[in-house]
């Protein structure tokens, strides 16, 4: 029946996005579910209202109803580059927050049939991100428009994926305490910024002899330079671009371009911060994360080099190896908040009360915490 259809093809688009309409039919006209509703009641996150809640004040009146929205069904058809169908890929939908920024809400997904079709059951009406990804000679093609589901089935989209883009360049590590690392351990990376939908698996490069390196199928958008897990002992200290310092800037890569002249330099005089956590007893106090984060919000962003956290051990130690030279508030937070301190919102409340430390490249500082701990 309609009801078993509609429950298996929304497990169908969690696990892969089958092509249910193969399977069962034309899903029920006036197929009706709940959308992801946000306070007081609306479906988009443009229209939600913050809740703001002060120091142990509790909230009541937090009340608002499910929207029981009209489900649609979107598909199309995928095609090269070149104009040929492409038979193997995924296509993925995403809803829009009112940043532009894409896994708010719902996710919805699907494979790519042999003739370049897919399908995707029970979206609610909004705004959505759609990215496409297919293989082509064994590169990887990118697809990403803006869609807006509204009260009619949408089966004709026409996606087509446009030629991947690459980044070249030459890493270093001057070295002035320790030994230079065996560059070929190195793995450089091109990850998209906080927010913005990708699909399929990260592009990586290792490091040749000569200190090259050149990252391939990158899909085009916003790109990060970022190393792959720090060469032990050493950290990254600037990228640069034909110059100019792209360190903390995302590149917009178009579809197809190879941008060259990258220079990544890394750093052995690394900075730390140590210090201990104990209470008012002189006990050890594992049970916190320690967080430091730049005192410029303009770093308050996820995959900040300036945000770090870490965990004491047993003796209520703690180490924080690597943050760039800058000046920074440093606070205990509750580990069960783990993710929360990329969020402004979250560094704005934490940095009152948060020590200030001011690193150059090379120190090492200390700053230990007295906590209350319940009896």
């Amino acid at each position: 029946n309609n009801a078993l259809a509609g429950a298996i093809a929304a497990a169908a688009q969690r696990i892969g996005g089958a092509n249910v309409a193969a399977l069962f039919g034309p899903a029920d006209e006036d197929q009706r579910q709940y959308a992801p509703t946000y306070y007081p009641g609306v479906t988009t996150i443009d229209e939600a209202h913050p809740v703001t809640l002060g120091l142990s004040q509790e909230l009541t009146t937090v009340d608002f109803n499910l929207q029981l929205v009209h489900v649609l069904r979107v598909g199309g058809h995928v095609n090269n580059a070149d104009g040929t169908p492409t038979t193997n890929g995924n296509v993925n939908l995403a809803t829009e927050s009112s940043a532009g920024r894409a896994g708010l809400g719902q996710n919805f997904s699907s494979r790519v049939g042999g003739d370049g079709s897919f399908s995707m059951s029970n979206v609610p009406p909004g705004r959505y991100t759609l990215t496409a990804r297919g293989m082509n000679a064994k590169q990887p093609q990118f697809a990403t428009q803006p869609l807006t589901v509204g009260g009619t089935d949408d089966t004709n989209l026409g996606i087509v994926l446009s030629e991947p883009a690459s980044i070249s360049g030459t890493v270093s590590f001057p070295a002035t305490q320790a030994q230079p690392p065996d560059i070929t351990q190195a793995r450089i990376t091109a990850p998209s910024p906080a927010g913005v939908q990708t699909i399929g698996p990260q592009s990586q490069a290792r490091v040749d002899k000569d200190g090259t390196f050149i990252i391939d199928g990158l899909a085009p958008g916003l790109h990060l330079i970022r190393p792959n897990g720090n060469v032990r002992g050493w950290s990254m200290k600037s990228v640069l671009l034909d110059g100019r310092d792209v360190t903390d800037t995302p590149l917009d890569l178009k579809a197809g371009q190879k941008i060259a002249n990258v220079t990544i330099t890394f750093t052995d005089k690394q900075t730390e911060i140590d210090g201990a956590i104990t209470n008012e007893q002189d006990q050890p106090v594992p049970d916190f994360t320690v967080l430091a984060f730049s005192t410029d919000q303009s770093f308050w962003q996820t995959q900040s080099r300036h945000i770090q956290t870490t965990r004491p051990d047993q003796t209520g130690t703690f180490k924080l190896r690597g943050l760039p030279a800058g000046t920074y508030y440093i606070t205990t937070v509750d580990p069960a908040e783990q993710g929360e301190w990329f969020d402004p919102a979250y560094l704005d409340q934490h940095r009152l009360g948060a020590a200030r430390i001011t690193l150059s490249d090379g120190d090492t500082k200390t700053q230990d915490f007295k906590v209350r701990t319940q009896n």
